[in-house]
């Protein structure tokens, strides 16, 4: 797996677990600075503003399927950090 694989994850990630703790606003700068992850995650069912059948707020919340996605990001990225080696210099 590549540098920038483990980036995407890792984003990924943030993205659901901030969504997960603290719900944050469409236009925040969070949103703004992760426009892209934020955007993937929406299309993909990951987080959602919608409420209710038809009422929409104005806060990106986790969704069930983000809780599982969260939970398998959580579990590669430990299997991929228990690889890296705690003294560098060996």
């Amino acid at each position: 797996m590549s540098d920038d694989d483990v980036e995407h994850l890792i984003c990924f990630f943030l993205v659901l677990d901030r969504a997960n703790r603290t719900p944050f606003k469409l236009k925040s700068n969070f949103a703004r600075k992760a426009a892209v992850y934020v955007a993937t995650s929406a299309s993909l069912g990951y987080i959602s503003n919608q409420i209710d059948h038809d009422k929409f707020g104005s806060n990106w919340t986790i969704t069930a399927l983000g809780v599982d996605f969260l939970g398998e990001l959580d579990e590669i990225l430990t299997h991929i950090a228990g690889q890296i080696p705690t003294n560098p210099a060996n």
